[in-house]
């Protein structure tokens, strides 16, 4: 028996939560510069809130190792639809509101089709952004989407083996499109190209190693699930693990090293993850229902929250109301909160639903083929 089928992973939920905080801080920081004596008050507070996306990364491939453990409910098909009813609907229709809104005038017809399919805009803007997306923090998104596409081929290929075909697959697609675009390979994600344009150049994302944050997660998911309780719950274990989550936490807040990739943020969010994982099997952290419920409405916090930012910078402008300082940061995250609850309830639950009674269908339909 797996002594990790029954655990549950509000501290990992929680984790996520801190770090959709995290991003959105890094984003609202500009309305605390230029306010107060300190002048850079927001770069002091929340520069580093960009590790939040290491950490989504790390946290992702985590949970999607160990959320096909069972073989049985794991299959190819009901793999990729799982995930495109957790991701699609939800930025599509955020995606479509803010384009009929606010922005229709700005953006070209290759930038919008663009950020429908989730390419980047810019194959010659700097890496790992490309671009960006019309909603800006959805340039993750086509990493995760790049990672659920291989992972689901590992699927098809091995189940038992999922893990190492798609961190092979991951190291190997991206070492040779290195090769292939700019012909040499290298860790650091922070990459500057300039391309003649050809289609294949709108897909040189496959070729960061940002990518490698992903498979970080996947060996926290193996070591998570592979490893004896005895082992976890010995004293000297539970020791080191301690350890590592608080130096990790310390250099993540001393800015040591810090920038995005596997050698930096992405290292200390395997440290981070995989030590409040495995501390999880040992005792149960206290996380708070705040968290946890940031944590489960964090994909539309992170979808919504620029969207939230562009609008009211257009609208308050408009309407000349002035605010400033942490009175405007505080109002626009309790604003992407709320928007976020919405569209958490009225899109992104049942669209996961939707997916869900679709899988039932198809096994009910094996079942009775069968």
């Amino acid at each position: 028996m797996n002594p990790t089928k029954n655990i549950k992973l509000e501290s990992i939920q929680a984790l996520r939560g801190v770090a959709v905080l995290l991003v959105i801080a890094f984003h609202f920081r500009v309305y605390l510069n230029g306010v107060y004596t300190q002048k850079d008050l927001g770069d002091i507070l929340f520069s580093m809130g960009e590790i939040g996306v290491d950490i989504f990364f790390v946290i992702s491939g985590f949970i999607i190792t160990y959320s096909t453990m069972d073989k049985e409910k794991s299959s190819p098909i009901e793999f990729a639809i799982k995930r495109f009813f957790r991701l699609y609907p939800v930025f599509f229709i955020v995606l479509s509101v803010m384009i009929y809104f606010d922005f229709s005038n700005i953006y070209t017809t290759s930038q919008i089709i663009k950020s429908y399919l989730l390419i980047p805009n810019d194959y010659n803007f700097t890496g790992p952004w490309y671009g960006y997306n019309i909603i800006i923090p959805a340039w993750t998104l086509t990493y995760e989407i790049w990672f659920y596409m291989i992972f689901c081929i590992s699927l098809c290929i091995s189940h038992k083996y999922r893990t190492i075909i798609s961190s092979l697959l991951l190291v190997g697609i991206c070492s040779l499109s290195q090769f292939y675009f700019r012909g040499f390979i290298q860790i650091e994600p922070i990459i500057k190209d300039a391309f003649s344009y050809s289609v294949l150049s709108n897909f040189v994302f496959i070729s960061n190693p940002i990518v490698y944050d992903f498979i970080y997660g996947m060996i926290i998911a193996e070591i998570f699930t592979k490893a004896k309780d005895g082992f976890v719950k010995n004293v000297f274990s539970v020791s080191f693990i301690s350890s590592v989550m608080l130096v990790s936490i310390a250099i993540i807040i001393s800015g040591y090293n810090s920038g995005p990739g596997a050698e930096k943020w992405g290292l200390y969010s395997f440290m981070l993850v995989c030590s409040i994982a495995l501390m999880s099997r040992v005792i149960e952290i206290y996380n708070g229902r705040f968290l946890i419920f940031i944590g489960e409405i964090s994909y539309s916090l992170y979808i919504n929250h620029m969207v939230i930012y562009g609008i009211s910078y257009i609208y308050f402008k408009k309407f000349d109301i002035s605010i400033s300082g942490f009175s405007m940061f505080f109002i626009l995250i309790l604003l992407t909160i709320c928007v976020s609850i919405i569209t958490y309830l009225l899109i992104e639950k049942p669209s996961v639903m939707v997916g869900r009674k679709l899988i039932t269908f198809i096994r009910n339909e094996r079942v009775s083929h069968n």
